[in-house]
């Protein structure tokens, strides 16, 4: 990636997407990668430039793009917990329909939204995964709010986001998974462990509380 490219992502510059979308600079974004496989909307993601996101055209490939990891941009925003970047790839997608963009785009029906939201990574994780892992509460409410099914999908491991939750100790988590889901969320977990055993691990490992405490 050119070091004027990254840093213009890093940094939210929509001025210099600007000055590429006049002409003023001959540069094909969707062909400036890290040595990752990062794309310019990875990057700004990861410094939280929601407004980079803005200023992209609706249907690029770069939405649907996978870093070295399988990552998508919608993986990294659930890692950082970027909220907003969360919210607007869901939107965006759904807009995907909407304004009729082609399948070379990126998925154009209209469970586009789902599809983005399902996309795994290399450890078969989806976004809600990551953002279980990471503890950030907000961006998965959004997540499940927009696709209860994510509740279901395990990842290679077989972990459940309720399994992930509960053995990480997120337990507000856990609760809203649980209680708050539309449907009845998996409960596997590695090795024919799931999310009751491993409450109930958590549970023997620590001497104040009750069982309450460590599981919805």
């Amino acid at each position: 990636m050119d070091p004027s490219v990254y840093e213009a992502a890093k940094s939210g510059d929509v001025d210099f997407l600007r000055r590429i979308r006049d002409g003023e600079l001959s540069i094909d974004l969707e062909c400036q990668k890290t040595p990752k496989d990062n794309n310019i909307l990875h990057v700004a993601v990861e410094f939280k430039q929601v407004e980079f996101f803005t200023n992209i055209s609706l249907g690029s490939p770069m939405f649907w793009a996978t870093n070295i990891k399988g990552d998508t941009p919608l993986h990294t925003a659930a890692k950082v917990g970027c909220l907003l970047v969360v919210e607007f790839l869901i939107n965006h997608a759904k807009m995907l329909h909407i304004e009729g963009v082609d399948e070379e785009n990126g998925p154009a029906d209209g469970e586009a939204y789902k599809k983005l939201l399902r996309m795994t990574n290399l450890e078969k994780d989806t976004a809600l995964h990551v953002a279980v892992r990471c503890g950030h509460y907000r961006v998965v409410m959004l997540l499940i709010e927009a696709d209860p099914t994510l509740c279901c999908l395990t990842n290679s491991a077989n972990e459940s986001p309720l399994f992930i939750a509960t053995s990480k100790g997120f337990q507000r988590i856990a609760r809203y998974i649980l209680c708050e889901s539309p449907i009845c969320p998996s409960f596997e977990g590695i090795n024919g462990v799931i999310a009751l055993h491993a409450a109930v691990t958590r549970r023997t490992k620590s001497t104040k509380g009750n069982f309450m405490h460590n599981f919805p």
